[in-house]
This record gives structure tokens, sequence and C-alpha cells, in this order.
């Protein structure tokens, strides 16, 4: 089957293990207590859109029925659905002997009860159910094999690092400047703020900068302000794309502090660069070294980025932040509601070049009515 990369280009997996073992590079980091949607369209014979759940301890039902809907609403013809446990391979799981008498019980997989939940709702839908595994210490079970003795109890090994489609996938994610993280935890690591003594001393550095803002805009005015963080922006993505000096904690404030202006934060959502993984790394630089008091403005701006890009994982990550400051925060609400309605990232990219440039002629036009 060819699976396809956020950036359109393809790989193809040669067996169901080399499939699986792709998963992690096209979510971004190792799953782990999660399952996984791979939609997938029959007619192309690709992979789409991936959805990622953590597993529940409770309220199964109500959790399948999510994952049911979720999954019809971005339409796919089929999907796969891939549970991950927590790495340490799945105690007791299909524990029988390998060829157990006929009528003997063989033990279910973990989370085999969600699984089945799941498959029940699509039945009575549009989408087909592919196949069901289970991937834990480095090995995949199925869910779907019911004869005795069909498959061997201590599951099937994933194809070895460096080999397969797992390994293109790397090698693409490495051009593009990205790899795969070893744990969703390490992921949020990329947006995580400063704490503690740091944390105190970058709260008075943006405290100082804010004033210092305000005395500039007052005496020589917003639009000179908002020039010259746009300025500065191209001057730091320029530094980042060299390898330069990292940005100073003036400047990481009057960036975080200038995308919270919602006129240059449109300029940054449509900034044109040469060098979109520099643009990102500044974005979350800045977005690690700016206290929680002042970070979701720019962590709405990693995540609008991020996902124009195809990091839907960082994008989550970014959002997940910004709620967690400011749970009513309006772009954090829309981009969390276009990565939940799988709208596709060049899509997003498309509809805010149009949304800035209205932007624009309205301005001038409000401007030309003053002016005349």
């Amino acid at each position: 089957m060819k699976i396809r990369e956020p950036h359109n280009t393809t790989v193809t997996a040669g067996n169901p293990g080399e499939l699986l073992a792709a998963v992690p590079h096209l979510i971004g980091f190792k799953p782990q207590s999660s399952l996984v949607a791979v939609h997938v369209d029959l007619e192309q014979q690709r992979t789409g859109t991936l959805l990622r759940f953590d597993l529940p301890t409770d309220d199964l039902d109500d959790f399948a029925a999510e994952v049911a809907t979720r999954i019809q609403h971005g339409q796919p013809d089929a999907v796969l659905l891939v549970c991950y446990g927590d790495g340490g391979g799945p105690p007791g799981a299909r524990a029988a002997p390998r060829h157990p008498p006929d009528g003997v019980f063989l033990r279910t997989l973990p989370h085999q009860d969600v699984v089945e939940r799941v498959v029940a709702l699509l039945a009575c839908g549009p989408v087909a159910v592919l196949g069901t595994a289970y991937v834990d210490g480095g090995r995949w079970w199925t869910y779907d094999c019911d004869r005795p003795g069909c498959c061997p109890a201590e599951g099937v090994p994933l194809p070895d690092p460096g080999v397969g489609a797992a390994a293109d996938l790397e090698a693409l994610m490495a051009l593009a400047g990205r790899r795969t993280l070893a744990s969703r935890r390490e992921l949020e690591d990329a947006v995580r703020g400063p704490s503690g003594a740091d944390e105190k001393a970058m709260v008075e550095v943006f405290e100082r900068v804010d004033r210092e803002l305000a005395a500039e805009a007052l005496t020589e005015g917003v639009e000179v302000v908002r020039g010259r963080t746009l300025v500065l922006a191209r001057l730091l993505l320029a530094r980042t794309a060299e390898g330069g000096p990292a940005p100073t904690d003036d400047d990481v404030a009057r960036l975080s502090l200038g995308a919270a202006d919602l006129l240059v934060r449109d300029r940054f959502l449509a900034f044109e660069v040469a060098d979109p993984v520099a643009w990102l790394g500044l974005l979350t630089t800045l977005a690690r070294r700016a206290p929680d008091a002042r970070a979701a403005p720019i962590c709405s701006l990693v995540a609008w980025v991020a996902y124009q890009q195809g990091d839907g994982a960082l994008a989550n990550v970014a959002l997940d932040r910004v709620q967690s400051i400011d749970p009513q925060h309006t772009m954090a609400q829309l981009l969390r509601d276009c990565l939940e309605g799988q709208v596709s990232p060049g899509h997003i990219a498309a509809l805010t070049r149009e949304a800035v440039e209205a932007a624009d002629r309205a301005r001038k036009e409000v401007s030309g009515a003053g002016a005349a």
C-alpha cells in the first residue's frame, strides 16, 4: 500500500508490518496507550489522514462513539485501526499454546473490547474496516484472526529500523528538518514554557518590553512599532536559517508581544519564507521561552504554522498549551475545529492568504476614505 507523507510524497509499504512501523513517523512521535485510525483511499490504494486517540480506562462506549464519529466525518473509503501499548508487550496476550485443541478459548488482546466497539459502530455506516492490529514491544498482533494456532502467540516482529517504508519516511522527514520523537511528552517539550526562576525572569522581561513598546507606540505611532516587529522577525528568521545565535530575551518578548497584535499576527500567518522549517523552528523557540501568562498568542501561531506545514502533532500540543492558558482563545478554537474536522493543511494555507489579502484591501479602503 502507498503511504502518503504529509507533504504529498509517497512511499510504498510491502506488507502490514511495514505499514505499522511507518505510523509513528506519520504521527511525529511513537504512540503509547493510543488508538490510531489510518484512513485509506481504496481507489488510489494509499493512506490518508491519521487520527490518534488516548485509550480510555472507562466509558468505553462513549470513547468508541467519538472515534467512530471522527472517522466517519473524514469520509474515508476504509480505515485501519491500530492500538499501541505502553512499550512492555501485551502481558498474557495470546498466551495459549501455539496449536491449542479445538474449542480452547484464546485470551483476547489488550483493548480488544474497545476495538470491537468501534468496529461494530462503523459496520453500520459506509466506512469499511480493512484490518485491526495491536502493536507493542516491537511486535504486532491482529485482532481479526479467531483461528486457533493461526498466529504466533509471541506476535510478529516489526521490521528492523532502517528497513522498508519506515526508513524511507524517516529519510524524507530528515530532509524536511523533522524527526520522529520518542513520545508525546517529548513533543510537548517543544512548546513547554519556562518554569521556576527562569519563568520569573522572563515575566519581568516581558513586562519591561511591554512598557517600552507602549511608549514607542505613543511617540512614534503604532505602525512604526509594527514595522519594527516584522523587520525583527525577518532578521531572526535569517539568523535561525543560518544557524546563528539564539534570540535574546528582549527579542523573544518583542516578537511574542507583537503576535498579540492582530495585524502583526496576520502578517506572521501569511509570511512568505524561503525556509519554512527555520520559521517554525524560530516560533517554537519563542514559545519555549515565553511565560504562560504571555504565551497564548505565540503558541497559537506555532499551531497554525505547524498545521500549514503538515505537522498536526505539533499543532495539537501547541493548541493544548494555548487552551490551558485561555480556554476561550478564538484562534485556537478555530484551528482545533479545523484539526478535528480534518481540513487539509493546504486548504488552511489558502484560506489564510485570502483572509489576510482581504483584510489588507479593507484597511486600504478605510484609509483611503478617511484621507478623502
